[in-house]
């Protein structure tokens, strides 16, 4: 086939799957967050499988099960917890938030300087509004979605002991059966590092958050914590996010002090220090990315499928470059 020819049909059938993708992202989105899930719990149960011998699979996978049942029921609590806080200390919030605008007002020579004032000139509110709307539909999607999703997970390991054989049904060719094997073992290994080491830079980095924000007296250190862990699986955008929303309701619990800074150095210092220290020599070579690859993966998995997609788009990225990469 002619060059031109073959990457003309290329491009228009990057177009015709990208457009697929989002047109059924409703279907698809579920079924994509309960494989990521299944993942996890197989990835924790093998895990803990291989600390003895002795401990049967199907014991350590109710271990894991049970694991991730109680995390999803401590996030819950959590978030109910911190609601209901913020609304208690609203009057207080919103008296510092005054403060903050008038302070910055003296500084700049504009004495009524408001919050209204800015919203007036700027949208700000219209602004948030949007993007807290567009999280909040990504969430509710999820959790409207909640039932389906743990059906998806169930049926996922129901039909686990099954994909050897259905394999064998798929490649009857020998040579083509191992290649594919071998295909799906590097896609799967891939995922799980990938899950693993994100996991684990996570966790060290909400554990010196939290200890920090705590010893500082932040408010709601716990749900900042959680804030954090979450959104430090969101490639670049999510740890700058999960630095500077904390930082945010610092200035407005301690105003321009001290705290704030030593917060701010605090934060910023974890996600730096381990996020190009520790991360990438746990991480090696693994992923193959590129910051810009990364950057473009996480603009159109977003795009199309919004929170779900960011979540979901350095793994995304890795299974689709494993698979292109088998065709010349």
């Amino acid at each position: 086939m002619d060059t031109t020819i073959r990457s003309c049909l290329l491009v228009l059938t990057f177009i015709a799957v990208t457009a697929c993708l989002y047109l059924t992202r409703d279907l698809i989105t579920p079924f994509a967050i309960a494989i990521f899930i299944w993942l996890i719990i197989d990835t924790f149960a093998r895990w803990i499988d291989g600390l003895s011998p002795k401990l049967p699979y199907w014991l350590a996978l109710i271990v894991a099960v049970l694991t991730v049942i109680a995390a999803i029921v401590g996030i819950i609590i959590i978030v109910a917890d911190t609601t209901v806080s913020v609304v208690d200390d609203y009057p207080r919030y919103q008296e510092r938030i005054s403060e903050i605008f008038s302070w910055v007002g003296s500084l700049t020579g504009q004495e009524n300087l408001s919050f209204t004032s800015l919203n007036e000139r700027f949208g700000i509110m219209d602004k948030v509004q949007s993007g807290l709307s567009g999280l909040l539909a990504s969430v509710q999607g999820v959790l409207s979605n909640f039932m389906l999703i743990a059906f998806y997970v169930i049926f996922l390991f129901a039909a686990q002991s099954t994909f050897p054989k259905k394999m064998d049904d798929l490649f009857p060719d020998i040579n083509r059966r191992a290649q594919a094997q071998k295909v799906g073992e590097r896609i799967r290994q891939s995922v799980e590092k990938y899950i693993g080491v994100q996991t684990i830079i996570s966790l060290m980095q909400t554990v010196v958050s939290y200890i920090a924000m705590a010893a500082l007296g932040l408010d709601n250190a716990l749900f900042w914590a959680l804030v954090i862990f979450i959104l430090n699986y969101i490639p670049i955008v999510g740890g700058l996010a999960a630095v500077a929303l904390p930082c945010m309701f610092g200035l407005v619990q301690f105003g321009v002090s001290p705290k704030l800074g030593i917060l701010a150095g605090a934060l910023f210092g974890a996600q730096f220090i381990i996020g190009n220290t520790i991360q990438p020599k746990m991480m090696g070579d693994s992923m193959n990315l590129s910051v810009l690859v990364v950057v473009l993966s996480l603009t159109l998995w977003g795009a199309m499928w919004g929170g779900v997609g960011a979540f979901l788009s350095a793994p995304l990225t890795v299974i689709i470059m494993i698979i292109l990469a088998q065709f010349p």
